[in-house]
């Protein structure tokens, strides 16, 4: 019985220290109940230069017109004022692709303009 307690223990502290250690992107990355979705988003803020890369900080909407805060990165300066459809996953980005207005959807066309 001791044994299993002190295994149990050890779990926890184990699994308590993963979540105050690892940052947010990282366990929704690898987190098997955090879903997947699209947000869309426009070049609409300034990219912030962080080690040869730029990041960007925006505000979205998913197919539903939910707003959403992201944040990623790119290798270049993005084009002003284009659109991007991001998939995310909680508030880790798995890809971003730049769209037309015409293939945004409905509701998040109207949140963006």
């Amino acid at each position: 019985m001791k044994k299993f307690v002190g295994v149990l223990l050890l779990l926890v502290v184990l699994l308590v220290g993963f979540f105050t250690v690892v940052p947010k992107e990282d366990r929704d990355h690898i987190n098997p109940l955090v879903p997947k979705e699209d947000v869309y988003v426009q070049i609409n803020e300034d990219a912030v230069p962080k080690g040869g890369r730029y990041e960007y900080t925006l505000t979205g909407y998913n197919e539903e017109g939910e707003e959403k805060e992201i944040t990623f990165d790119s290798g270049k300066i993005l084009k002003e004022n284009a659109f991007l459809k991001v998939t995310v996953k909680g508030a880790f980005v798995e890809e971003w692709e730049e769209v037309q207005v015409e293939d945004l959807p409905e509701k998040v066309e109207t949140k963006l303009n």
